[in-house]
C-alpha cells in the first residue's frame, strides 16, 4: 500500500515540477494580459505580491509538497512566526525535486518545513518601485531568481513573489515608456513641421513689404525724383534703407532654415570660376571691413580650374564667414579670404582667416548650432541671430563637402570650406514640390540685398 502511494505520489510530483511551464497560460498569462491591458498599471512590490497563505515553520513538508501538488501555479510559500514576520521561503520547484528522490522524502515527509526552507530570504516592502525591487533581485543573487521574495507591508507578511514577474513587469515598464517616446517624437516632429511651414509662410509674407520698402527708400536716397528738402531727412532714409536690408537678411536666414527642414534645399548646379567667387565675396564685403578698420587681404592662385556648385549658396556661405570675421576683428585687424585646390585630395578649400577675438574648443559647438550665442547675454557687444554659421555648415554639407574650424581666443579664427573638386547633387528643377516656397527661394533678392547675413554671432 504504501509503495503503491509513493508511486502516485512520484506521478504527481513529475507533474507538478512540469507545471509552470504549462501553467503559464493561467496566472501567469493572465498577468502579461493585465499588464498589456491597463493604462496604468500599479509598478511597485505589492501590486506583484501572490497572496497566498503562508505556511508555520512547524508544518510537514510533505504537507507543503501536496500543497504545491494541489495549485500547480504557486511558486513559492512564505514561511511565518505568529506574528505574520516572514522567517523563511519554500520554493515550489526547489521542494519539489527534493522529494523527486525517495530517501529524501523518507527522510523529510513528516518533519518540519523549517529544516528545508530559505532561511533570511529576500524581503521587500510593498511600496518599492518595479525598478528598484529588480536592482534589489540582481543584488541579491541566485536566491530570488530560483526560490522568489516576499513582500511585505509594515513589516508583516502580505505576499510571495518571483523574478519572472519583475522581468515581466520590467519588460512591460519599457514598452510602456517606449510607446510614450514615439509618441512624444512624432509629436516633436508635427510641431517641427508646423513651425518650419509657419516660418516660411511668415517670411514670405514679410518680405513683399520688405521689398517696397527697400524699393521706395532707395528712390529717396538717390532722390531720383528731385532734391530733398532737408538734409535730417537723407540720414533718415539711409537709416530706414539699413534696417530693412538688414531684416531681409534676418528673413532670408529664416527661410533657409525652414525651407532645410521642411522640404530640403536642393543646389542648382553649374559649373563655376573659384577664383570670380571670391573676388565677388570680397568686393561686397569691402565697405564694411573699411567702415570697421579691418584690412581685408585676398590670397588667390593665378589660375583655377573650374569648380561645380550653386552659385548662390557658395556666395553667401564665404559672405557669411568674411561678415562675421570683420564683425569680431577689432580695428587694425586684418581678414585674409583665400582659395587653394588640393589635386591629391581631390577638394578645393576655401579659407577665411582673421585675427579677431576668437573662440575656445567648448564655444566652437555652440557657434555651430542653430541661434547658438556664444555671448547670450542680453547685453552681448554683437548683435545676431547666430543662423550664420549654422547655415555655412548647411551649404557645405549639401556639397558634399564641411566646414574645418580652428580657433584660439584671443588669436582669431580660420574656417575653411572644404569642398570636393567635383560636387553631386539634385538639381533645384527636379527637388522643387512646393510651389509656394520655391518661387520664394528663387527669388533674386538674397543675391542683391540678402545676400549675406551680418548679424550671426559665430
Amino acid at each position: 500500500m504504501r509503495h503503491a502511494r509513493e508511486q502516485d505520489l512520484d506521478r504527481l510530483i513529475e507533474r507538478a515540477l512540469a507545471a509552470p511551464a504549462d501553467v503559464r497560460g493561467g496566472r501567469m498569462a493572465g498577468l502579461d494580459d493585465q499588464i498589456v491591458s491597463t493604462h496604468r498599471p500599479d509598478w511597485h512590490a505589492g501590486a506583484i505580491a501572490i497572496r497566498a497563505a503562508p505556511i508555520g515553520p512547524e508544518t510537514h513538508c510533505l504537507d507543503v509538497v501536496d500543497r504545491f501538488i494541489r495549485d500547480p501555479a504557486l511558486p513559492a510559500l512564505a514561511v511565518v512566526d505568529h506574528h505574520m514576520i516572514p522567517i523563511g521561503l519554500v520554493g515550489r520547484t526547489q521542494l519539489l525535486y527534493e522529494f523527486a528522490r525517495p530517501f529524501i522524502r523518507d527522510l523529510y515527509a513528516r518533519r518540519p518545513i523549517r529544516e528545508l526552507m530559505t532561511t533570511a530570504p529576500l524581503t521587500i516592502d510593498e511600496g518599492l518601485g518595479i525598478e528598484g525591487l529588480g536592482a534589489e533581485i540582481t543584488a541579491a543573487g541566485g536566491g530570488p531568481f530560483s526560490a522568489g521574495f516576499v513582500v511585505v507591508s509594515a513589516g508583516r507578511y502580505l505576499g510571495v513573489g518571483t523574478a519572472l514577474d519583475v522581468m515581466r513587469r520590467l519588460v512591460a515598464r519599457m514598452a510602456e515608456r517606449n510607446r510614450a517616446l514615439d509618441l512624444a517624437v512624432e509629436e516633436a516632429e508635427r510641431a517641427n513641421a508646423a513651425k518650419s511651414a509657419f516660418l516660411a509662410n511668415m517670411s514670405h509674407e514679410l518680405r513683399t513689404p520688405l521689398n517696397a520698402v527697400l524699393g521706395f527708400s532707395e528712390i529717396i536716397m538717390t532722390q531720383m525724383l528731385g532734391a530733398i528738402g532737408h538734409p535730417r531727412y537723407l540720414e533718415y532714409v539711409h537709416d530706414i534703407h539699413g534696417s530693412a536690408e538688414h531684416l531681409l537678411s534676418l528673413i532670408n536666414d529664416l527661410l533657409d532654415i525652414a525651407k532645410a527642414d521642411a522640404t530640403g534645399l536642393p543646389l542648382d548646379l553649374e559649373p563655376l570660376d573659384p577664383l570670380v567667387l571670391v573676388r565677388e565675396a570680397a568686393r561686397m564685403i569691402a565697405p564694411r571691413a573699411d567702415q570697421a578698420g579691418v584690412n581685408l587681404v585676398v590670397d588667390l592662385p593665378e589660375h583655377a580650374a573650374s569648380i561645380r556648385g550653386d552659385r548662390r549658396r557658395l556666395r553667401q556661405i564665404l559672405l557669411n564667414l568674411l561678415s562675421n570675421a570683420v564683425k569680431f576683428t577689432p580695428a587694425g585687424g586684418s581678414v585674409q579670404l583665400g582659395f587653394r585646390a588640393d589635386m591629391v585630395g581631390r577638394n578645393v578649400r576655401f579659407t577665411v582667416t582673421d585675427t579677431g577675438i576668437g573662440m575656445s574648443a567648448d564655444e566652437i559647438p555652440v557657434a555651430l548650432s542653430r541661434f547658438g550665442q556664444i555671448d547670450s547675454s542680453l547685453s552681448r557687444r554683437h548683435a545676431g541671430t547666430g543662423l550664420g554659421l549654422p547655415l555655412s555648415r548647411t551649404f557645405a554639407e549639401l556639397h558634399g563637402g564641411r566646414l574645418d574650424i580652428q580657433s584660439a581666443v584671443g588669436q582669431g579664427t580660420t574656417i575653411a570650406v572644404i569642398l570636393p573638386a567635383i560636387t553631386t547633387a539634385r538639381s533645384a528643377a527636379d527637388d522643387m514640390d512646393d510651389a509656394g516656397l520655391d518661387e520664394i527661394a528663387g527669388m533674386d533678392e538674397i543675391d542683391i540685398l540678402g545676400a549675406f547675413t551680418a548679424d550671426q554671432a559665430p
